[in-house]
C-alpha cells in the first residue's frame, strides 16, 4: 500500500538529487509563487514606459517620484550599471539626482524639470577660478592708526548655488583700517573648461582678510556680484559689518576625479564614488565637491558599492569592506578576510538583513561583521557559475526574496526567509531582459527589456503560466499508480484568458482554452505517460495501469492555484491518504 500526498510546495534545491528532496519539493519549479505554501502563480509584469525614441542604448531608468504613474518623469540610463542618487540636500526644491555610467569621463547631474523638458545633463563639478585679483590702490583713512595689511579672493557661484574654490589670493597692501580698497577682479561669465559642460556660472563672490586676536586672519565675504559685472569692487565696509558675514570655507574644494563610478548616498548628506581601489567623498552637504584628502583606498579593485545602515559596503575583486563614519574625515575601513569577491558588479542588493552578492561560491550575505554563503546548502558552486550563470548577475529584492536575471532570457528567484522549503524559482518572463532593480521611493521592482520598463510582480496583472515538476519519487519495488486527486482553485472554473504575456520566452505553456494540466511521467527514463486537463475543484482520476515501474513524476503547469496533490495505487486508497 503505497501513497503520497504533496502539500506545502517546495522550490528547488539543485545541490541535493532529485530522488532524496523532500516529497514536497520540486525538481522544477518555473513562475511559481510557493510562499503560502499552494502552487500559486507569479503576476505578469506591466508595461510602464517606452524608450524606444531615445538615441543609443537604455538599459536602466530612474524614475521620479510621482502620484499619477501617466506624468511620471523618466531618466533613462545607457547602462545596467549606472548608478543615481537623489541629491542629498535637505529641501532641495530642484529635485536634482546624480548619477554615474562607467566609462564616463564625468559625472552627471540634472533637475527633474530639465528632464521632463528634454534638457541635457550638467556635468558635476563647477569652473575654478585661476587668476587671483588685484589691489589696485587704497585711499583715504585716519592714518594716526597702526595700517593693517589686507588680501581679497574671490569664488564663482553656479545657477545651483554650488561654490567654487577661492581664486589665488590677491597682493598684500597696507592701509588705514577704515580706508577705501579698490579690487579689480575678472568680471567677465569664465568659460567651459574643454569637454565639460558644468552648470553656467552667474555670480561672483569676493572675500577678503580680516585678522583678530582670537580667530586670526581668516577670509570672509564682503560683497556678491552678478556676472557680467564691471571687474572692479571699491570696498569701503569697515571690520566690524564684514566679520559678520561668512567665513570662506570653500579652500580645498576640488571638482570629482575623472571616471568616477558608483555613486552611493549615505547618511548626513555625502555622496561617495570609487575609481579602481580608491573611495571618494563629497564635502557633506555639498555634492558638487570631491575634496582629495577624503580619499581612502583598499586593498583590492573596486566592483561596486552599497550603503547598508551606518555602513559603506565596498565589494571588491579579493576581500569585501566595511567602513563607517559620520564625516568623512573620520569614515574608517575594515577588510574581511574571507576570500569571497565580488565577481558580478549587478549582483549587489541592498536588504534588511544585509548586502547580497555573486561570489564564485554562491549568494553572499555581507553585514560588516560577518560574510555567510546563504546559497551554499541549495545549490553546488559549478551549478552556480553555468547554469546560474553567476558572472553575469543582475539583481534586485523581490518581497523577502533575492530575484536575478543573467543573460539568458531566463531569471530565477532565492528565497531566503525560508530557505529549506523554498529554495531557488525559475522565472521565464525575462526575455531580452537587460536590467533588474527597486525603485527606491516605492520600493517596486522594475526591469528593462527591448528600451522598456515594466514592473515586476504588479498586484494588478493577469497570471502567469506555472509549472511545477515534483521530485522523482522512487520505490523499493516496481508498482502502478493508479488513482490522483488535485486540489484546485475555483478558477479553473472561469474561461481561460486570451492573449500573449509580456517578455515570455515561451518555456512554459498551456493549450487554448485551458487554465491548468497535469502530467504523470514514469519508468527509467521518465516518459510522459498521461496527460489532463483540469476542469474542476476537486479533480479525481485514474493513471493508465498495465504497467510498474520504481520511479515516478507528477507536473502541474496550470494559472490558477493548487493547493495540494493525492497519489495513490487505487482510488480507495485515496480515502486514507
Amino acid at each position: 500500500m503505497v501513497a503520497w500526498q504533496i502539500k506545502g510546495f517546495g522550490g528547488m534545491l539543485p545541490r541535493v538529487d532529485v530522488r532524496l528532496i523532500g516529497d514536497n519539493m520540486a525538481s522544477e519549479a518555473v513562475n511559481c509563487d510557493l510562499t503560502g505554501g499552494a502552487l500559486v502563480s507569479l503576476p505578469q509584469v506591466e508595461f510602464l514606459k517606452d524608450f524606444t525614441a531615445v538615441p543609443g542604448p537604455v538599459e536602466k531608468a530612474y524614475r521620479f517620484p510621482s502620484d499619477d504613474e501617466n506624468s511620471a518623469v523618466w531618466l533613462p540610463l545607457p547602462s545596467r550599471f549606472s548608478s543615481v542618487v537623489a541629491s542629498p540636500l535637505a529641501n532641495d526644491d530642484k529635485h536634482r539626482v546624480y548619477w554615474s555610467n562607467p566609462g564616463d569621463q564625468h559625472l552627471h547631474v540634472n533637475t527633474r524639470d530639465r528632464i521632463a523638458a528634454g534638457d541635457p545633463s550638467y556635468n558635476v563639478g563647477i569652473v575654478q577660478p585661476t587668476v587671483a585679483p588685484v589691489i589696485t590702490g587704497v585711499s583715504g583713512g585716519d592714518t594716526t592708526v597702526p595700517p593693517i595689511d589686507r588680501s581679497y579672493a574671490y569664488t564663482y557661484l553656479n545657477t545651483f548655488g554650488e561654490e567654487s574654490s577661492p581664486s589665488p589670493a590677491s597682493n598684500v597692501m597696507a592701509g588705514p583700517p577704515d580706508a577705501t580698497w579698490t579690487v579689480t577682479y575678472p568680471g567677465a561669465v569664465p568659460g567651459m573648461p574643454a569637454g565639460v559642460t558644468y552648470a553656467p556660472i552667474d555670480r561672483i563672490r569676493l572675500y577678503r582678510v580680516v585678522t583678530s586676536a582670537s580667530s586670526g586672519a581668516q577670509f570672509y565675504r564682503v560683497t556678491e556680484l552678478v556676472l557680467p559685472a564691471s571687474g572692479t569692487f571699491v570696498d569701503s565696509i569697515p571690520d566690524s559689518t564684514v566679520v559678520l558675514n561668512e567665513v570662506l570655507e570653500s579652500v580645498g574644494w576640488g571638482n570629482p576625479p575623472d571616471y568616477l563610478d558608483g555613486l552611493v548616498a549615505l547618511t548626513g548628506g555625502i555622496l561617495a564614488g570609487f575609481t579602481t581601489n580608491t573611495v571618494h567623498f563629497t564635502e557633506p552637504n555639498r555634492p558638487h565637491t570631491w575634496p582629495s584628502i577624503y580619499d581612502q583606498s583598499v586593498h583590492f579593485e573596486i566592483v561596486a558599492m552599497a550603503a547598508w545602515q551606518q555602513y559603506l559596503m565596498v565589494m571588491t575583486k579579493g576581500f569585501p569592506s566595511a567602513g563607517s563614519g559620520n564625516n568623512p574625515s573620520n569614515f574608517q575601513f575594515v577588510q574581511s578576510q574571507v576570500a569571497e569577491p565580488c565577481i558580478a558588479r549587478g549582483s549587489v542588493v541592498v536588504d534588511l538583513s544585509g548586502v547580497f552578492y555573486a561570489s564564485q561560491n554562491g549568494l553572499v550575505q555581507f553585514t560588516g561583521y560577518q560574510i555567510n554563503n546563504i546559497t551554499a546548502p541549495m545549490v553546488e558552486k559549478n551549478e552556480w557559475l553555468s547554469y546560474y550563470n553567476a558572472p553575469h548577475l543582475i539583481g534586485a529584492r523581490h518581497r523577502q526574496s533575492y530575484i536575478g536575471i543573467n543573460d539568458t532570457d531566463r531569471g530565477f528567484v532565492i528565497d531566503y526567509s525560508e530557505p529549506a522549503r523554498l529554495g531557488f524559482e525559475d522565472l521565464s518572463t525575462m526575455e531580452g531582459a537587460t536590467c533588474i532593480w527597486n525603485d527606491e521611493t516605492s520600493g517596486d521592482t522594475l526591469l528593462m527589456a527591448g528600451k522598456k520598463a515594466y514592473e515586476w510582480d504588479c498586484p494588478t496583472t493577469e497570471p502567469q503560466i506555472y509549472r511545477w515538476r515534483s521530485k522523482t519519487f522512487t520505490t523499493p519495488t516496481p508498482l502502478s499508480l493508479g488513482a490522483v486527486q488535485v486540489d484546485v482553485d475555483a478558477k479553473v472554473l472561469q474561461p481561460a484568458p486570451t492573449g500573449s504575456i509580456l517578455l515570455d520566452n515561451g518555456e512554459v505553456t498551456l493549450p487554448a482554452g485551458v487554465n491548468a494540466v497535469f502530467n504523470y511521467y514514469a519508468g527509467p527514463n521518465l516518459n510522459l505517460i498521461m496527460t489532463r486537463h483540469l476542469t474542476v475543484q476537486q479533480e479525481i482520476f485514474r493513471l493508465p495501469n498495465g504497467f510498474k515501474t520504481f520511479d515516478h513524476v507528477v507536473e502541474i503547469v496550470s494559472r490558477v492555484p493548487v493547493y495540494s496533490l493525492q497519489l495513490s495505487t487505487t482510488l480507495n486508497e485515496l480515502k486514507g491518504v
